[in-house]
């Protein structure tokens, strides 16, 4: 890196697209665009990174791009240059401190390698042999190593997408009950009595159950204790509701990045 103290990470997810300037080990400021559509991905990018930090010396700043939307990715790479000057890198497994045994290994995505690369970034030997990091995001998605090797783990809908699917997705069972509110989690119970708490329930608690399950089942089957890392934009909000000591980074993507912008 020719600023081996500052860099730029940039992840596209499906919903959302985040951008994190690094000083050191430390993100210093974070900005999010609603992931734009195709008609007009390059108008909305253009105006985000336009007027990104424009009170930031960002010229020949490093970069690193996570993106998970192919479509947008020669976007998002134009847009930093046109603003910095200097086209990003592209994130890929290169120097991670670990192997992926996953089947085949290119389809496992950029996302779900950094997140366990942050994750160890930030709690390193405090994780013991083996860990999961479960990613709350559009999707929620549980991302297992063992030993060194980057195994795999499971998919599931994110807590919006379960939502949006009740009722076959045309009612609107909990408008303007506030689902992922703060005041809702802190009461939260598994019995709901009524129908918003029975949303709440079975989205919010039952993903939660799932995932803790999830773990339980990885240990069995890799006979190692396993800790849970929780990740994503939702995960402070459901981390108070797991039945079991959990550790968070919510911006496990991110610091993943930058591990690997650092080491180029």
């Amino acid at each position: 890196m020719a600023d081996p103290g500052r860099g730029v990470t940039i992840k596209v997810g499906l919903s959302r697209i985040s951008v994190a300037l690094h000083e050191g080990e430390r993100i210093r400021r974070i900005k999010t665009l609603a992931t734009p559509t195709p008609p007009e991905s390059r108008n909305a990018l253009s105006g985000f990174f336009g007027t990104l930090w424009q009170d930031q010396r960002l010229k020949n700043l490093p970069a690193v791009l996570v993106c998970v939307v192919p479509d947008l990715s020669p976007i998002v790479s134009a847009q930093w240059s046109e603003r910095s000057g200097r086209p990003p890198e592209i994130f890929s497994l290169s120097g991670a401190p670990f192997v992926v045994d996953y089947c085949p290994p290119e389809t496992l995505g950029l996302d779900r390698i950094a997140a366990v690369w942050g994750a160890l970034a930030r709690f390193g030997e405090s994780l013991g042999p083996a860990f999961m990091v479960a990613d709350f995001g559009t999707h929620t998605v549980t991302t297992v190593l063992c030993r060194g090797r980057l195994l795999g783990g499971a998919i599931l809908p994110g807590l919006s997408l379960m939502e949006k699917s009740l009722g076959a997705g045309r009612v609107d069972l909990v408008r303007g009950m506030g689902l992922l509110g703060r005041e809702r989690i802190a009461g939260a119970r598994g019995v709901g009595r009524s129908t918003g708490e029975g949303v709440f329930a079975g989205v919010v608690l039952g993903s939660i159950e799932a995932v803790s399950g999830l773990g339980r089942r990885a240990e069995e089957e890799l006979g190692e204790p396993l800790r849970i890392v929780l990740a994503g934009g939702l995960s402070r909000l459901v981390a108070p509701l797991f039945p079991q000591e959990i550790l968070v980074n919510r911006q496990a993507i991110h610091y993943g990045a930058w591990k690997f912008l650092a080491g180029r």
